[in-house]
């Protein structure tokens, strides 16, 4: 075998290489966005049109008669997230921010950022880790929150879901109010 077949062959190889690593990239980015489809379903609340994607095996609790939302437990039944919408009845977003932004006196913030209509929430009530996202839409006249908590002992293991979950989070179109934008 001449040079010149050796230098065709190694050229066809590393082609070959290329276009396996390539394949395998893809493959695993195809597997990896389908599992991650698999594991989350998305609620959408009926009344303000509040989304947000939920753990797939995560099971909804009754729902309440004034359909503002809707709670979900853990499998195991330590952990739940809250998906709601309400009303702005108060007279500033300032003031609902505060209102939301108020605790119980069982709970510690440790965590606390508002962006213009946005307020996110974090704490602590005895051995349970809360986080909490409200954020207003539609004109200044919905709510859209979520609320999650979980074990504080359990950190590591919700830290990747309450991200996703919390990214999620989403405002809609509320028939509540003529005009939602």
């Amino acid at each position: 075998m001449g040079q010149q077949d050796r230098e065709r062959e190694l050229r066809t190889m590393r082609l070959r290489t290329l276009w396996l690593s390539i394949a395998i990239v893809v493959a695993f980015a195809a597997c990896t966005l389908a599992s991650a489809a698999e594991r989350y379903r998305v609620y959408a609340n009926a009344r303000f049109g509040t989304t947000a994607e939920i753990p797939a095996g995560w099971i909804a609790g009754p729902e309440p008669a004034n359909g503002d939302g809707l709670r979900f437990r853990s499998p195991d039944g330590r952990g739940t997230i809250t998906v709601s919408g309400n009303l702005h009845i108060w007279d500033s977003v300032d003031e609902g921010i505060a209102l939301f932004d108020e605790r119980d006196k069982d709970e510690k913030v440790t965590y606390r950022q508002r962006d213009g209509r946005n307020l996110v929430v974090s704490g602590t009530r005895g051995d349970e880790i809360f986080y909490e996202r409200h954020i207003l839409s539609c004109g200044d006249q919905i709510w859209n929150n979520l609320r999650i908590a979980y074990p504080a002992r359990e950190k590591a293991a919700y830290d990747a879901l309450v991200t996703h979950v919390s990214r999620s989070l989403r405002p809609g179109r509320s028939g509540q109010v003529p005009n939602c934008r």
